[in-house]
């Protein structure tokens, strides 16, 4: 058995070990907080807002300042990850949260900062279609799971702030998504 060198969670010398691990500044008590309310909050405000005014509404909100896009990557990592692996967050560790999450607190600065939504076909007839997130910036993927982009088994549905599309694209866009609300979507 592999031991972490830490003592048990809910001891007082575990606690303290643990939120030493989690809380290297002083703005990260409130910033995990804030990570985790909008963690809580974001299956509620998804039934209730369409996408791209709750996506406007993200992005509209202030972000934590960071010396650089990798420290601030890091960092809202870091502390959104005790709010995934608790029990009754468990349900909401998927890569359309983790997406989210990055998008809502990363100040990208002056970059090109986007998210993706994209659908992976079904391998086999009768197979349910996947569905993924992930956020980019410059075009490059900042956390995507697993090599599906690289790989090419993805259709991206949407993203936003959107691009503007050729005159063919809205027409293969509405199909996918049309195939995407009839089939249902999983998250990986």
């Amino acid at each position: 058995m592999v031991r972490s060198g830490l003592a048990p969670i809910w001891s007082p010398t575990g606690i303290f070990q643990r939120a030493r691990r989690l809380l290297r500044q002083p703005g990260d008590i409130i910033l995990t907080l804030r990570i985790g309310l909008f963690i809580w909050r974001l299956p509620h405000r998804l039934r209730r807002h369409p996408l791209p005014g709750l996506l406007d509404s993200i992005r509209a909100g202030s972000r934590p300042d960071a010396d650089d896009i990798a420290t601030g990557m890091e960092r809202i990592i870091r502390l959104r990850r005790p709010w995934l692996v608790r029990h009754r967050f468990g349900s909401h560790n998927t890569c359309y949260t983790r997406a989210l999450s990055l998008y809502r607190f990363l100040d990208a600065g002056d970059h090109d900062f986007r998210i993706h939504f994209v659908v992976e076909p079904a391998r086999s007839p009768g197979e349910r279609i996947r569905g993924h997130a992930w956020v980019t910036l410059d075009d490059q993927v900042l956390e995507e799971p697993g090599r599906l982009r690289a790989e090419g088994l993805t259709h991206e549905v949407y993203s936003h702030p959107e691009k503007s599309r050729e005159p063919g694209q809205n027409g293969e866009t509405a199909t996918l998504t049309g195939t995407q609300t009839d089939a249902g979507v999983r998250s990986r």
